[in-house]
Formats: C-alpha cells, structure tokens, sequence
C-alpha cells in the first residue's frame, strides 16, 4: 500500500499538476487581497457569496480534485499500465485506498491553505471563521476526490463528464433548481461551513452540521465501495 501511494502521489506531484492545482488554489487569496487593497470595507456578503461560495466552492474546488484525480488511474488507464497494479495479489480495497489518500492528500494541503488565509484576511483574523471554512473547503476535497477517482474508474471520459458536472450540475442545477442541493456535494460543504460558524453564510437553506457530516461520510463510503467493485470486475486492458 505505501509504494502505490508514493507512486501515485508522484503523478500528482507532477509539475503540471502542481502548477495547475497551486494557481487555482492561490486564485481566491489573490483575489481577496486585491479587493481588500482597493476597498477596504467590502462587504463580507459578497465575499462570502462570490468568493467563498460562487469561486472557491464551486470553481476552485471541483477544478482542482479533478485535476489530481486523474493521477489516481485515469493516467494507469490511458497508459494501460493499470494490468501491473490489477494483478498483484492485494484486495482491490489496498489499491483504492492508497491511491484515494494520495489524490486527496496534495489538493487538501493546498486548498486548505488557501482557505485559511483567505478567510483570515477577509474576516479579519476571527479564528472561528477562518477554521469553519478551512473544515468546510477540506470536506469538500474529499468528496470531490472520491467522486472523480470512481469516475475515472467507471468511463473513459471522466474529464469531460467530470467538467460537465461541475458546470451543469453543481455550476447551476444545484443553485437554481429546489431540492437538488440535497444532491450537492457544494452544498453539504457549505452547510459544514455554516454548522460550525453560523454567522457565515447566512439566509442560505443549509442542511444541519449532524446531518451533512453524516451524508458526507456516507458519500465518501458508498463512492469508495464502488471504486473497489469497478476496479474488481472491470476490464483491464
């Protein structure tokens, strides 16, 4: 399980994945400051709706996972290489899991950085901000990683379902259309946000903290157990 992690963790440490995934994390901090530097009294519902909300969840976010998730098979796949994990003697669940962990782990690490010290600047150091959006932006990482690491598994055109499912699905149908926010990996993020610090992101219809962590968890569980059956019945070329 370590070397697949280790060897999976230099796919996504590759530099073109790092320079893609370090300029979309490092996107809403420069933003933030630059909006700072001009006015300093903007108003924190509108960094909250179109920085936190509208770019860094549903952009930034999804745009990164995607990107890193594709080291965990879709680059095995493409380079049908995928045989030499396929058949070692491990369970299926020892090669999903290390893979999973690495593709979470360098998007995690970035964009929880980066929430850090956005929301420390905009909120002006308020530690309970800062850390309900730090907790938020990470779940929604793993959600995302887990989504996109079955979906690279389940077709071949995991890149372009993938980018229309953020636009399509979590871009406007989640936003604009009732009860498809319970479908929303965003949203429960968002609600994860809003649990911990109730003060942001306020008049939004969130799902309770219990709840969201609860539906994140599941989802995370139910998207791992299904990487683990594709890889096990799947046709390795």
């Amino acid at each position: 399980m370590k070397s697949l992690f280790l060897i999976t963790l230099r796919r996504v440490l590759s530099p073109a994945r790092l320079v893609m995934t370090g300029g979309l994390a490092f996107a809403p901090f420069a933003v933030t400051a630059l909006i700072l530097a001009v006015d300093e009294g903007a108003s924190l519902g509108n960094f909250e709706t179109f920085i936190l909300n509208g770019m860094l969840a549903g952009a930034i976010i999804p745009l990164a996972t995607l990107a890193t998730a594709r080291a965990g098979f879709g680059d095995e796949i493409g380079d049908r290489t995928l045989a030499n994990v396929t058949l070692t003697p491990y369970s299926r669940w020892k090669v999903v899991l290390p893979k999973l962990l690495a593709v979470t782990l360098v998007p995690a690490v970035l964009i929880a950085a980066t929430a850090a010290l956005t929301s420390h600047l905009a909120y002006g150091a308020d530690f309970t901000a800062t850390w309900a959006v730090t907790l938020g932006a990470v779940a929604a990482v793993i959600l995302y990683s887990t989504l996109f690491l079955w979906l690279d598994l389940a077709t071949p055109h995991a890149i372009g379902i993938g980018l229309a499912y953020i636009v399509v699905w979590e871009g406007l149908f989640s936003r604009f259309i009732y009860g498809v926010r319970f479908l929303s990996l965003r949203s429960y993020s968002l609600s994860i946000t809003h649990g911990m610090d109730e003060r942001r992101l306020p008049g939004g219809d969130h799902t309770a903290l219990g709840l969201s962590v609860v539906v994140a968890v599941a989802v995370v569980a139910v998207l791992f157990a299904l990487s683990v059956r594709r890889l096990r019945t799947m046709d390795v070329p």
